[in-house]
């Protein structure tokens, strides 16, 4: 199996999301070449006119989705994407974050039941990563399909730490992360699909006798596939969620609305309803303390693809001459070319030559020292 860069970004709590030229793979599997073309998909905020992230897709996949803004200080920036083959039914999604309150002062729920919504979080008694997935995520994700059922469960403990954040003194985290694969039925064709989620918790005591719990079901995405093929679609896959980037000026701009809405009073949110107003004024330079958390997102969204694999090669570094720059690309295949056009071929065979049958002019990479 091949995979791009190893140093990659992550998700949203927006997503949740290293190459950035199209790129053409050719692999050697049972003396049969399989090519793929993946090209670059960027996605721009029409609300801040800034980049969000980019992506490599299989080139001939369709994107439906946006980017959301709410004066909900716990996500004030919400995602929601489907990146599908429109002949078949393979297809990647990125699911929104939930966000909810809960707390035991029995006065506060009197007045704020659960059901209702607190800052824009809904009221609502924590519960556990299994039943997330079968209570909210896959009831709503999946809600239109028949002989659904959950095939395997497995904990992911990179998740899981990811998910709970970094201790700080007053407030108690906790999280799990994990994964389940699901199968049903779909328009005819049994369907098979791997569901990848956290459930984060972070609680705090205003009063001895009182806490306060903020959680959320987070790092919400997904891979499917008919039954049978998951797994063999799972290079395409690993090349989409490896080569994910979020632009880290939009990210800082997200947290530093996030920020100004915190420290807003709920009176006032209500008064602005500009939120225009707000992101404009927000700034996009990353402090040290976001960027670390920038940081440990990319190196945990490398631990999460490699459960989708267990052959993982990585990735080999040349030197593109007409662009003048190195570029990363798949390792394990030992010879590199590039077009004009920015496309990359590579292969395992030397008496491969892109330049055969090809209008294209095509010149041969030099690993980068």
């Amino acid at each position: 199996m091949m995979i791009f860069s190893r140093r990659v970004l992550r998700f949203f709590a927006v997503f949740g999301f290293l190459v950035f030229a199209n790129v053409v793979m050719l692999s050697n599997q049972q003396d049969a070449l399989a090519l793929e073309r993946f090209v670059t998909y960027k996605y721009t905020d029409p609300m801040t006119g800034m980049e969000a992230f980019r992506l490599l897709v299989p080139k001939g996949w369709r994107v439906e989705g946006a980017i959301t803004w709410s004066k909900n200080p716990a996500l004030p920036a919400q995602s929601r994407f489907r990146f599908y083959n429109p002949s078949g039914p393979e297809e990647m999604n990125l699911f929104p974050t939930r966000s909810y309150f809960w707390t035991n002062n029995q006065l506060f729920l009197r007045t704020n039941p659960p059901g209702s919504l607190r800052f824009n979080s809904l009221v609502a008694k924590p519960i556990d990563l299994h039943a997330a997935f079968t209570q909210v995520l896959i009831p709503k994700a999946r809600k239109n399909v028949s002989g659904l059922v959950i095939l395997k469960e497995k904990n992911i403990p990179e998740l899981s730490r990811l998910a709970a954040g970094n201790s700080v003194q007053g407030l108690k985290s906790s999280a799990q992360g994990g994964k389940v694969r699901i199968g049903y039925q779909e328009r005819g064709k049994r369907m098979e699909e791997e569901l990848y989620a956290a459930v984060s918790q972070f609680v705090i005591y205003p009063e001895p006798r009182y806490f306060i719990n903020y959680w959320y079901i987070d790092y919400v995405f997904s891979f499917r596939a008919e039954k049978g093929k998951l797994d063999s679609r799972a290079k395409t896959f690993q090349t989409m969620l490896f080569s994910l980037k979020i632009n880290p000026k939009w990210y800082a701009k997200v947290v530093n609305v996030k920020e100004m809405l915190a420290q807003k009073s709920i009176k006032e949110i209500k008064a602005i309803g500009r939120m225009g107003d707000i992101i404009a004024k927000a700034g996009s330079q990353m402090r040290e303390d976001q960027m670390r958390v920038w940081e440990q997102r990319q190196q945990v969204q490398d631990k999460i693809s490699q459960n989708t694999s267990d052959q993982i090669r990585g990735v080999d570094r040349y030197y593109d001459s007409r662009a003048g720059k190195e570029v990363e690309l798949p390792s394990g295949y030992g010879h590199a070319w590039s077009n004009n056009l920015g496309e990359y071929y590579v292969s395992d065979k030397a008496s491969d030559n892109p330049n055969v049958g090809s209008n294209l002019h095509w010149e041969q990479l030099t690993p980068a020292r």
